[in-house]
Formats: C-alpha cells, structure tokens, sequence
C-alpha cells in the first residue's frame, strides 16, 4: 500500500534511523578484522559453492552467502553485509505492519524500533545467528504481505506470497511453525478467512511447492541427519516418561519465551499501562485482531508440539518469528486506548538508551574483553598470525581441512580460494577449486592443551572415511598470542601432506 503524503516524513526518518544504526554495526563488525564467529565460519564453508543441502539445516542462506560472496569476495565483509541487509528487512516489515496496527506514525516507529528491547534480536541477532535472522525477515515480510492481500487482492500477491513460504521453508524448518500460526488466525478471522479461501491460494500453494520441492528430495535421502538433529534440538525423548517430558516441556516454554520477553514486556508493562485497559467501543481493526490471534496460535502450536511430538526443550532463539508481533501488538491496544506525549517520550527514550547500549557493548565486546573476562573469546583468535606462520611453514594454498569449522574458515580465510573441510560439516564436501589441481593439503586442529595436542580422533574419522592418509606424516605446531590480551597463546597443531598426497574427495567403503 503506498504511503500517503502525511506519512512522507515520518519514512524518511524511519529509513534514516534504521539505516543508521545498521550501518553502525556493520562498520563494528568490520573494525573487528578478520577472525569469525561460529555462524559466520560455518558460512564461509558451505558458501564455498551452491548445493541442493549443506547440513541439517536449509540451503537459503547459504545460497545468498555464495551471492555475496561472487560480489564481495570472500570474507568479513559480504559476511557483514549480507547480516546487515537482513537486520535492516526485519526492522523495515515491522515498521510496516506497525503502520496498518497504529494509525499515529510516531508510535509505529516506536512499536518498530521496540525489537531493540529484545535481547535475542538486539544482541544474538547481530553477533552471531544466521538462518534464524533469516528466517525472521521472511516472517516480517510474510505477515505483512498477508495483511497487503487482505487491503487488495490480486494473483501477482498470492504468488509473492508463495514464493515468500517458500523462502521461509528454505530458511530454517522451524518455519512451518509461523506458517500455521498465521493460517490458524487467518481462519479465525472472517476477513482474513476469505483471503485463505479464495481459490488463488493455490497458486500460492503451487509456487511454494515447486520451490521447496528441489530441496525437499535432497532432504529426504538425508533424512535420518536431519531427524536426529531435530530430535536433539527439541529435547524428544529425554525425560524417563510422557508426563515428565510435558512437565519439562512447558517448563522449557515458559522460561524461554518468558526470557525472549522479559524486557520489552516490562518496559511496555510500565511506560504503556493503557495496552490493558478494554479497547474502546468501535476500534475494530481486523489487522491488530490477526496479530493477537497469532500469538494465539502460536502458543497452542507450541502446546501441541509438547503434547503430542514429545518436544520437552525449546530455546529463545526460536521464538523471534513467532513473537516479534508481540511489542506491535501492545502498543497498538495502548495507541487506541491513548497514550500521553510524556509516556510516549519515555518510551523513546529508554528505546534509545537500549539502542546506544547494544552499540557500545558490542563495540566494546573485542576491544575490552580483557578487562571484563578471564578467558578469550572466540573473536580474540590469531588467525592472521596463524596463517602467516603457517604461509612460512610452506603452506602455500589448497585445502585446509580443520577439526571444526572454526578453524579451518579462520586459517582458510586468508588463502585465496582454499577449499575448506570440517568434520563439523560432514553432510557438505566442496568441490576442488583450484583449477583442475588439488594443491596442498593442510590438516589443522585446536592444540592448547600440550598434554593432548594430538589430532582429535573425530578428525582422524573423518579423514579416513575420505581415504586422506596421514600416516607417518609428522605433525607441526605454530602458536600465537590471543589479540587484545594477555592470555597467553592459541596453539594449532597441523600436518602438511606433500603435492603428491593430495585430499581426496571420496568416502572410503
């Protein structure tokens, strides 16, 4: 729906706001340097070419990560970007499903900008999570294009709307979860429940289909991986029997989604008490009813997740599709009931405070942990310093296979298109991209502890089970000091197998 003229301002100093504080983080996240978080070295792994699967997760971000990858180049930077641009969306569809919840423009910017006081969103989103902020933007984008369809029909935006489930399928599978929500509440709604069965919903469902199905085959010659993982991820079948696993189930409900709330639902609670007052009389507004129906639905899919698929374990993380309506929805009952300018200038304010704190924390998060941590973090890691010794050990580029993927993204990062393997990443194996040669094979592990800086036996599984022989091959060890700190060195054991024993890419029988 086009934005009147009135609102014209009121989106540009959204968009100036938002691109702001975006741009902010991405420019931290590049003052960081070189050395990855968990997420992002995963990334630079299965980012290595385009593949109908990598893991136990969906391909899509990893598809848009080779596409950054094609125009960046490989690194940081198209790692940053691709991030940012992903913030930046689940910002700008919350605005704009805020916008059709809240007539007053004022509070639509602060309901938006009100995810800051999550801290899933606030902090993880940005240090580390990857298919779950994917996963997120494709929600925002979904709902509000549910709401666009209910405004004004047409094929055009049924097929968007496929191609967007899709994306979401294709993001992370815990998507399905949204998806019925929102279909349960559209149902419950006579507004909505007419776009639902309108009979362009099939080509909805049509396109949806035909874009999941490639992957879909892919995952089912997998599917024993990707249900063990799911298995683990949910908690099935830890408890001793089905009332302990409920019990611990709605245990792990409540603490989780309490914790992913907490904070945005106390400020609201106690800056916007009027969100709990009874609605006026004729403030009807079929889009604020589909937003409340959805929370609804959401927490009965949970429910029914526990009750009858045994899921007795859930995590934070895994409720920003799924709540992120939350804080719009409040503050849309509180902007009917009204809201006082002073109320509404206190919420600003602690909107912005939260905003200057995540900035300055994560500024702080490499440059202080020394004085606020006894141990390095991971982003403390030596790599350049690693890789430069390892360039001096004779290591000149190929393939570096490490222990996990942490270290092979962190030492391959700075050898152009080295092919890069992990035990980590066992469902993905990268084709040879060194021109019809395999260059040098380097095997590289962690080697802090001396007592036991031999190569891990899951390396040495893995290794074997692609027929790469290592045998009577002498490790080496190079060391470091961790950056920003005086903790000591970061040690790495390694074994450079000569041109001739070159890594194979074929699992032994």
């Amino acid at each position: 729906m086009p934005l009147s003229a009135k609102t014209a301002s009121s989106t540009r100093l959204f968009i100036c706001l938002l691109a702001g504080y975006v741009l902010v983080h991405l420019f931290i996240r590049l003052a960081m340097g070189g050395t990855l978080e968990l997420d992002e070295a995963e990334q630079l792994i299965f980012g290595q070419q385009l593949a109908l699967g990598y893991n136990t997760q969906p391909p899509l971000y990893s598809w848009l990560q080779w596409f950054f990858f094609q125009l960046l180049g490989e690194g940081v930077l198209a790692l940053a970007v691709l991030k940012s641009l992903l913030l930046f969306t689940i910002y700008l569809f919350t605005w704009l499903i805020a916008g059709q919840l809240i007539q007053n423009q004022r509070i639509a910017l602060l309901a938006a900008f009100s995810l800051l006081l999550i801290p899933s969103i606030a902090w993880e989103s940005v240090r580390d999570l990857t298919h779950t902020v994917l996963a997120t933007a494709i929600a925002s984008a979904t709902f509000y294009m549910a709401i666009r369809i209910c405004h004004k029909r047409s094929l055009a935006a049924y097929a968007v709307l496929g191609g967007l489930l899709a994306c979401g399928m294709l993001a992370k599978y815990s998507f399905a979860l949204f998806a019925l929500s929102l279909l349960l509440a559209a149902l419950s709604i006579r507004e909505y429940r007419s776009l639902v069965l309108d009979r362009r919903i099939v080509v909805s469902a049509v396109i949806a289909l035909l874009l999941f199905l490639p992957h879909m085959l892919w995952s089912i010659g997998h599917l024993d991986e990707i249900r063990a993982f799911i298995s683990d991820q949910v908690g099935e079948g830890s408890q001793p029997g089905y009332l302990a696993g409920v019990i611990s189930g709605f245990s792990s409900l409540v603490k989780n989604s309490a914790e992913f709330l907490i904070l945005v639902w106390l400020v609201l609670t106690l800056l916007v008490p009027s969100a709990y007052r009874p609605l006026v009389a004729g403030s009807v507004n079929p889009h604020r009813l589909l937003a409340a129906r959805f929370l609804i639905a959401a927490v009965l899919v949970c429910v029914l997740l526990i009750v009858i698929f045994g899921t007795t374990q859930f995590q934070s993380r895994w409720f920003q599709p799924l709540l992120i309506i939350f804080p719009l929805y409040l503050l849309s009952r509180a902007e009917t009931n009204g809201i006082s300018l002073r109320r509404e200038a206190l919420l600003r304010s602690v909107i912005i405070f939260f905003a200057v704190t995540v900035m300055v924390l994560r500024f702080s998060q490499f440059w202080l942990a020394p004085y606020v941590q006894k141990n390095p973090s991971r982003m403390q890691f030596p790599s350049a310093d690693l890789a430069e010794q390892l360039k001096q050990q004779g290591f000149t580029g190929g393939t570096v296979i490490g222990d996990s993927n942490l270290t092979a993204a962190n030492i391959g990062l700075y050898f152009d298109n080295a092919r890069l393997l992990s035990p980590k990443t066992e469902l993905f194996l990268a084709d040879n991209r060194n021109n019809g040669t395999e260059g040098q094979c380097l095997i590289a592990w962690k080697a802090t502890r001396e007592d036991t800086d031999t190569m891990p036996a899951g390396l040495d599984r893995y290794l074997r089970a692609h027929g790469i022989v290592v045998t009577g091959a002498v490790p080496g060890y190079v060391s470091a000091p961790y950056q920003y700190t005086n903790s000591g060195n970061y040690r790495i054991g390694f074994v450079l197998l000569s041109p001739e024993a070159r890594c194979h890419t074929t699992r032994a029988d």
